[in-house]
């Protein structure tokens, strides 16, 4: 047990109080109250994957029920985006403003409200309207996950544990993958209503889906407020609990027994608890401004650009492989082989222009009949979250040898090979094998430039910053969902090979990016 009389005698009185906050958290160490930070953290990430892939499962299965075309199946897709892009930015505001807690408690929890509404639905426009709610909830509660981690965990460990929550996206994939093939190859069929209130099986699989929201909102309940929030808001007792009672919970000792008594920052930081809300808003603009300076505004652009690029090539192929995975493994299955890769999908597209005719309501004589997905859909679907694990935890090591901002290049120029060589390929076992490992690589060049960009922005603007940076890169998703059914439609060849060309060109922007090494006590930390 560390002499607490010792520590505050020895302590450097001039010390920052974000540095002395940061030598509490080593104190503190890392154990069981991080623990259950991580997997509340774990829940939300599932949640919020699956507000945007439950989309691109139900696709094959419910294209006949909704009368869906190919362009509807895009817009489906791209819907919960479009409400992201809508609410981010002043979400982040609000979070850096009135504190990570509430948003990401009640965020998880208007999800779940959603999921449930949205299990109901029974035609096209009511599942389109609340995957947009659905979109506007997860940016209440998305970009203050990172945040809440990176500031509970001490900077000794906190590249580590930060990889590890990247890692979360990948195991979300897979878990996604399975509950889907559990659930959705299932006969289930209740009708409460005739013709008006039917529940097929993809409408019980967003109810069961709905589950991981409902787990992260009662689980961020039992969370404390960021230490590092309340500090930088002029709440220094508050902070200094929330400390003694991780560190109680970590290493077993009396709170009492926590050496550090005082942070130092009186009269470093204004005070918000007790303000007005008008004032509240007042002082959060008030540092906003200095995002909007150099170097702060030249770094924003940067990641901006990089993401929004990345996820306009990463979230279109990943959010269509179910769909393309079950156009294979049908296709294989009406004629014994498989063909091009383009071929394949142009037999698709005659297959459903084919449906979407009979299924108007002039049309009574023919029966839309749906392209369903086996079990090969659901593999690859694992294979995917697979891949992701492999090269996010491959990145753990190899970033050590060559730096993060290598790293990230050479992983964008082998996702440009990968996605371009798509296009001349001819067995499933092929295709599988290159979009997993372009959307694997991609994912983990993203991972890396988010440990990047956390350690870069201040505390007081960080999770607005991360807030305006989704916000771009699901923007880059939105466009990229609109445009592939497009690109789909006017040839095979362009959606794969304009992935190749922008992911090339994005790749030089990694040279640009702020060195994380020299950031240390800098930005990132107070």
């Amino acid at each position: 047990m560390i002499d607490k009389t010792a520590y505050n005698e020895s302590r450097d009185e001039s010390k920052d109080p974000m540095a002395m906050l940061e030598d509490g958290l080593v104190i503190c160490k890392f154990g069981r109250f991080h623990m259950r930070l991580l997997f509340t953290s774990m829940a939300a990430v599932f949640a919020s994957t699956m507000v945007t892939t439950t989309s691109s499962y139900i696709l094959p299965m419910a294209e006949c029920d909704l009368n869906m075309s190919i362009m509807d199946k895009g817009l489906l897709n791209a819907m919960p985006f479009f409400g992201q892009v809508g609410a981010t930015f002043f979400t982040g505001f609000l979070v850096d403003a009135f504190g990570r807690r509430i948003f990401l408690i009640g965020g998880n929890a208007a999800i779940f409200i959603c999921n449930l509404v949205e299990g109901s639905s029974q035609n096209f426009w009511m599942l389109i309207i609340m995957k947009l709610i659905e979109g506007i909830a997860l940016s209440v509660s998305f970009s203050a996950v990172a945040s809440m981690i990176s500031e509970f965990v001490h900077k000794n460990v906190r590249d580590r544990i930060l990889l590890l929550y990247c890692s979360f996206m990948s195991l979300s994939l897979i878990v996604a993958a399975v509950m889907s093939w559990a659930v959705l190859p299932q006969p289930w069929h209740i009708v409460l209503i005739p013709a008006y209130f039917e529940l097929r099986v993809w409408n019980f699989y967003l109810y069961i889906c709905s589950v991981w929201s409902l787990v992260a909102a009662i689980l961020y309940y039992t969370i404390p407020e960021s230490p590092k929030y309340l500090l930088s808001h002029g709440q220094e007792r508050e902070a200094l609990e929330v400390l003694k009672n991780v560190y109680a919970e970590n290493t077993g000792n009396p709170k009492e027994s926590f050496p550090v008594t005082s942070l130092g920052a009186s009269g470093t930081f204004k005070l918000t608890k007790d303000m007005s809300i008008k004032k509240q808003i007042t002082h959060a603009l008030i540092a906003v401004k200095d995002l909007f300076r150099p170097p702060l505004f030249c770094r924003l652009l940067l990641f901006s650009s990089l993401t929004f690029v990345c996820l306009l090539a990463y979230s279109a192929l990943r959010l269509w492989y179910p769909q393309l995975s079950t156009i294979i493994e049908n296709y294989k299955k009406d004629h014994g082989e498989t063909a091009r890769f383009c071929i394949m999908m142009d037999n698709y597209r005659h297959h459903l222009d084919e449906n979407f005719n009979v299924s108007l309501p002039n049309n009574l004589t023919d029966v839309c009949v749906p392209h369903l997905s086996g079990s090969e859909t659901y593999i690859n679907g694992i294979i995917l979250g697979l891949f992701s694990m492999v090269f996010i935890g491959l990145s753990g090591y190899l970033v050590d040898f060559f730096g993060q901002k290598i790293l990230m290049f050479v992983y964008l120029v082998l996702c440009a090979l990968c996605s371009g060589s798509l296009y001349w390929t001819n067995s499933s076992i092929q295709i599988a094998l290159l979009v997993s490992a372009t959307c694997a690589l991609m994912q983990s060049a993203l991972s890396l430039q988010q440990n990047i960009l956390i350690r870069v922005f201040p505390t007081t603007i960080r999770t607005l910053a991360l807030s305006i940076i989704i916000m771009m890169g699901r923007t880059g998703s939105l466009l990229g969902n609109i445009l592939f059914p497009i690109m789909l439609q006017l040839g095979c060849m362009g959606p794969f090979l304009s992935l190749s060309v922008i992911t090339l060109c994005v790749a030089g922007l990694v040279y640009f990016l702020p060195d994380p090494n020299k950031e240390s006590n800098g930005a990132g930390d107070k």
